[in-house]
């Protein structure tokens, strides 16, 4: 075979998942569990999903709705967390879109980080989410509130599947870049995680004494 000639090789469409770390989440943490307790008592039915009978997609667990920036905009605790997200989501956004900004003629472009959705969930022991999509956004997130040290990739971790490939031979030698069919995090308090809204993602059950506390939303970014 010849390698005479030029070869080019491109690295297109990579896919991003980000890690971030809130330093601080220990101030902050008490006071975020003691008010989604209260969100509880008001509202001990949860969302919509968690009434339709039908729903197989969570497992014991209690959910919010959707609006829970947005029904407590006045709550400063909340306000702070949610700018460490709009402000790593940005961080993301900004990342996947290098080449993009670059060919910008605005060399200092402003952004508006738009919080679509957000909610909180509370699992109960083993509880978990099976695999699933975000659609009308642009990035997802999860942070970590509250889960124990026990946690690992075995038990309670987020993970993350690799997208369809169609009728691809992985198992063949020729498919050994697709590497593996998941991603596993940990679970960390104070940590977030950001990805695209397209990957399919799920959580495996905790079977510590915490309870897994955790944060999600949706969003959109605009360049004003």
């Amino acid at each position: 075979m010849s390698t005479n000639g030029i070869e080019k090789i491109h690295n297109v469409w990579p896919l991003i998942v980000g890690e971030f770390f809130n330093h601080e989440h220990i101030l902050i943490k008490d006071e975020l569990i003691n008010f989604f307790k209260e969100y509880e008592k008001k509202l001990p039915e949860g969302n919509e999903q968690l009434r339709d009978k039908n729903y197989v997609g969570n497992y014991d667990l209690y959910q919010s709705k959707y609006n829970l920036l947005a029904e407590n905009e006045n709550n400063k605790i909340l306000k702070e967390v949610f700018k460490f997200i709009a402000k790593s989501i940005l961080t993301m956004s900004k990342k996947a879109n290098a080449e993009e900004l670059e060919n910008l003629k605005n060399n200092n472009p402003k952004f508006n980080v738009k919080i679509n959705e957000s909610w909180f969930i509370r699992y109960n022991k083993a509880g978990f989410i099976l695999p699933h999509m975000h659609g009308s956004c642009s990035w997802c997130c999860v942070y970590y509130v509250q889960i124990g040290k026990d946690a690992s990739k075995k038990n309670g971790s987020t993970f993350f599947l690799r997208p369809y490939l169609g009728n691809s031979l992985k198992e063949e030698f020729g498919g050994k870049y697709l590497k593996s069919n998941t991603a596993v995090f940990n679970a960390e308090e104070g940590k977030l995680l950001v990805w695209p809204n397209f990957l399919y993602h799920g959580s495996h059950p905790y079977q510590g004494n915490k309870d897994r506390i955790i944060i999600s939303a949706n969003s959109t970014i605009d360049l004003l």
